[in-house]
């Protein structure tokens, strides 16, 4: 009795619909940035009329949101790749392969700098935003207390700092992926998970003579 059925036509219509309007958005965001495109480009690269788009988004704000939280669940897998992996260095270079793979392997990873300088100004965005990132650093921070635990990290650093360290190379890299494509950040990823070990592991005797 308590068991949903299957979707109705309508509704696999108005989900049809809503995925084709935030595939547009995304084409759009990447191309020509959150101030750069309105919302008769979405309309135009979605072919539908304004009146049909905001049925289902009425700004460009519930746009980006849906498209955030649209990210949620690659995002949990990629925290479930770094908890699950032998290493914490097995576990980071997996989730840098995702991230600065070409096609941008999570849905708004292209999106991702010009979210976060929307956010920085636009206080309805960051409240947005705030609670997925939220989610995701309390992830990491138990993959690291795991890590610590099995030897892999500096029982003498701060793991809350450390956390945001981590973030904030994230970030940057798919930044710089997208400013500098030459720079073939994808192919440095076992490089850059090294110079992360190195700078995260327990000293040692030798190391702190």
């Amino acid at each position: 009795m308590g068991m949903e059925g299957p979707l109705t036509g309508q509704q696999e219509h108005r989900a049809e619909q809503r995925r084709r309007i935030l595939a547009a958005a995304v084409a759009c965001f990447s191309r020509d940035g959150f101030h750069g495109t309105s919302m008769q480009k979405i309309c135009a690269e979605a072919g539908m009329s304004p009146g049909a788009l905001y049925r289902y988004f009425p700004s460009k704000e519930s746009l980006i949101g849906a498209i955030v939280e649209g990210e949620r669940a690659e995002r949990a897998q990629l925290m479930d790749a770094l908890d699950s992996a032998p290493t914490l260095a097995d576990g980071l270079k997996e989730c840098l392969d995702v991230m600065l793979a070409p096609e941008m392997g999570l849905p708004s990873a292209a999106l991702g700098p010009e979210v976060m300088a929307e956010a920085i100004r636009n206080e309805k965005m960051r409240d947005a935003l705030e609670p997925l990132e939220e989610e995701t650093r309390a992830r990491i921070i138990l993959s690291l207390e795991k890590a610590r635990a099995r030897g892999e990290v500096d029982p003498a650093l701060d793991l809350e700092t450390l956390n945001m360290v981590l973030n904030m190379i994230g970030d940057g890299l798919v930044l710089h992926s997208l400013l500098h494509p030459e720079w073939r950040l994808a192919d440095r990823t076992e490089a850059i998970t090294d110079l992360i070990q190195r700078m995260i592991a327990p000293r040692t005797t030798e190391r702190d003579a």
